[in-house]
């Protein structure tokens, strides 16, 4: 009897601390850090740095820059208003590889624009802080007159920034 005890409070201890171990968040409440960015790149985590521009026109210029060896580069410009979710035109939608952060040895474009989603999430007018979320399939443009197969697809992302207005 004694040893039933023993096994079962092993036993209910064993399935308490995996319980408390175990988890399905998948860290999307874990909070970004200030002007900062996360995403899969095909399916690989990209993170990095983020600049958010408020152009004297109302156009929003969204830039991630990759950090590490993948230090690509995303842009997207939108018609900024408020909170919500926004079209990004076919041009407006850009994804560069760099060579050491400077020279460019690909670029990509947004291929079809009515798949690509653009949100800001929350405005905080006060401190100018943008959070938002975005995905974008983005091709490679064609060189020589080629035309390359692959889709480079940014999913899953979302940003944090302070909005810096420009004239």
């Amino acid at each position: 009897m004694l040893r039933f005890r023993f096994s079962l409070s092993y036993l209910f201890l064993f399935s308490l601390l995996s319980i408390l171990g175990c988890s399905s968040d998948d860290g999307s409440d874990i909070p970004l850090a200030e002007n900062t960015f996360e995403a899969q790149k095909d399916d690989v985590l990209w993170e990095g740095s983020t600049e958010l521009q408020l152009m004297e026109n109302g156009t929003l210029v969204f830039l991630a820059k990759g950090e590490g060896l993948d230090n690509g580069v995303l842009m997207v410009k939108v018609k900024f208003e408020d909170e919500g979710s926004y079209t990004v035109a076919k041009e407006n939608g850009l994804y560069y590889d760099t060579l050491g952060g400077d020279a460019i040895v690909a670029q990509y474009t947004l291929q079809e624009p009515e798949t690509a989603t653009f949100m800001v999430e929350s405005y905080d007018q006060s401190s100018k802080t943008l959070t938002g979320s975005f995905e974008l399939d983005l091709v490679p443009e064609a060189q020589n007159g080629k035309n390359i197969e692959y889709v480079l697809r940014i999913t899953e992302g979302r940003f944090k920034g302070t909005l810096t207005e420009v004239p």
